[in-house]
């Protein structure tokens, strides 16, 4: 997906993501990648930067806008508002030796914060992926039965 594509859309892939069952196996097709207890897709991504500031900083309130959009149309189809969490302790916590559950790993990793939902018994982050700074920013949206450490 690229970002033309209307939150209406990406909020249609995300509550299909939600109501999918888990695979007994990572697989992965297109942008998404499934394991036993998660679905990770990769709703857009910005380009790499190029070294320009003002490019980097008009990617990076592009896909803020995108993020902000989905999790608007997001809360208005459940009528719940999501709960915005900060990610930083994840990678400092595995620092010191803890083993976050996947996904919680790899968004402690890579996004510092997500919008989150629970419903169902399933947990739905939106964010934006791109840690450290030089890389390309991507919109995702997270699903999974795992409790969040």
């Amino acid at each position: 997906m690229t970002f033309s594509v209307p939150a209406a859309d990406r909020a249609t892939a995300v509550e299909e993501l939600r109501t999918r069952a888990f695979p007994a196996q990572r697989v992965r097709t297109g942008t998404v990648a499934s394991g036993p207890a998660h679905h990770w897709a990769e709703l857009s991504r910005t380009p790499v930067w190029d070294g320009d500031v003002a490019d980097r900083a008009a990617a990076d309130e592009r896909a803020a806008a995108e993020r902000l959009a989905l999790s608007r149309e997001l809360a208005a189809r459940w009528e719940a508002e999501p709960q915005t969490v900060g990610l930083g302790s994840l990678a400092l916590r595995e620092a010191e030796g803890e083993e976050p559950a996947e996904p919680w790993r790899l968004l402690g990793r890579s996004v510092p914060d997500v919008d989150l939902w629970h419903m169902d018994g399933r947990w739905i982050a939106i964010g934006v992926s791109g840690l450290p700074a030089d890389h390309e920013r991507v919109l995702v949206a997270v699903v999974t039965g795992a409790d969040p450490p």
